[in-house]
């Protein structure tokens, strides 16, 4: 892996890696439609996938061991997982990227929707070229998430002032950390904000006005990973917002290089 401070702009291992990621991303889900969360999720995550942990206090720790441990599922599944990839980028070099979109739960005998949300998650070209999940976050929805096809990619940042090219993500993590407005400062003008129980915010207009964008928020990053090519990362981290009450949660920010080669912030998920 490259310095997080480093841009290297190189060729894809693969030209095709975007469509490829989205297309096992489909594969993923039908997978697990069919056998269950269990053993779909076993299937296509990587043997250093991590998931996040909330008690007793916020942690980042390996996921397969948890999913192993669940009971085998009885077939045919009652309440069936379907998702849909809706957007995401991936790095120049095609081995790290991101993808989100709509789920729901349907029960197949009533034919009833039990559950909707949005899920999220990162992915990483292992050696033998296949793609595998490193990362897997979902939030819940107040209601289904329509209009979520087709695919399409996320758009790239617009160019920011705050930070610097050789800045690396985590200084642009510790700037951001004491307060909202360095925060704000650094969002795409396209960022997307999934906080759990709400529909997606979209733009830094819409981001910027929200609830969670107008409380003090103070953060403590848990884990960091960025691409080879230096030019998208993935951090995970704890926040506490105070406004009339206080509120802790976890998050995970995607951040990309614009042209100038400062990191912007594309996309933050809260639960």
């Amino acid at each position: 892996m490259a310095s997080a401070g480093a841009v290297t702009m190189q060729t894809p291992v693969d030209p095709q890696a975007l469509p490829r990621m989205v297309a096992t991303e489909r594969a993923f889900a039908a997978a697990t439609e069919e056998i269950g969360v269990r053993d779909g999720f076993l299937a296509f995550f990587a043997d250093d996938a991590v998931q996040i942990v909330r008690a007793p206090t916020a942690a980042v720790v390996p996921a397969r061991a948890a999913l192993m441990a669940q009971p085998l599922a009885k077939l045919p599944i009652a309440n069936a997982l379907v998702w849909e990839p809706y957007t995401g980028h991936i790095s120049s070099d095609g081995t790290l990227g991101w993808l989100t979109g709509g789920f729901v739960s349907m029960n197949q005998a009533q034919h009833v929707v039990v559950a909707q949300g949005a899920y999220f998650s990162v992915w990483k070209r292992q050696a033998n070229g296949t793609w595998r999940v490193w990362l897997d976050e979902g939030i819940s929805l107040p209601q289904i998430w329509q209009g979520a096809a087709p695919f399409r990619v996320a758009p790239d940042p617009d160019t920011g002032t705050a930070g610097s090219a050789s800045e690396t993500i985590d200084a642009a993590e510790a700037a951001i950390a004491p307060s909202l407005d360095p925060w704000r400062a650094r969002l795409g003008a396209d960022v997307r904000l999934h906080i759990d129980g709400k529909m997606p915010l979209v733009g830094r207009d819409a981001v910027t006005s929200s609830v969670r964008a107008n409380t003090a928020t103070t953060y403590a990053l848990l884990r960091t990973e960025v691409a080879g090519s230096g030019d998208l990362g993935v951090t995970i981290g704890s926040f506490e917002s105070r406004a009339t009450e206080t509120r802790r949660g976890t998050w995970v920010r995607v951040w990309k290089r614009d042209v100038t080669g400062r990191w912007r912030i594309v996309f933050q998920t809260e639960k």
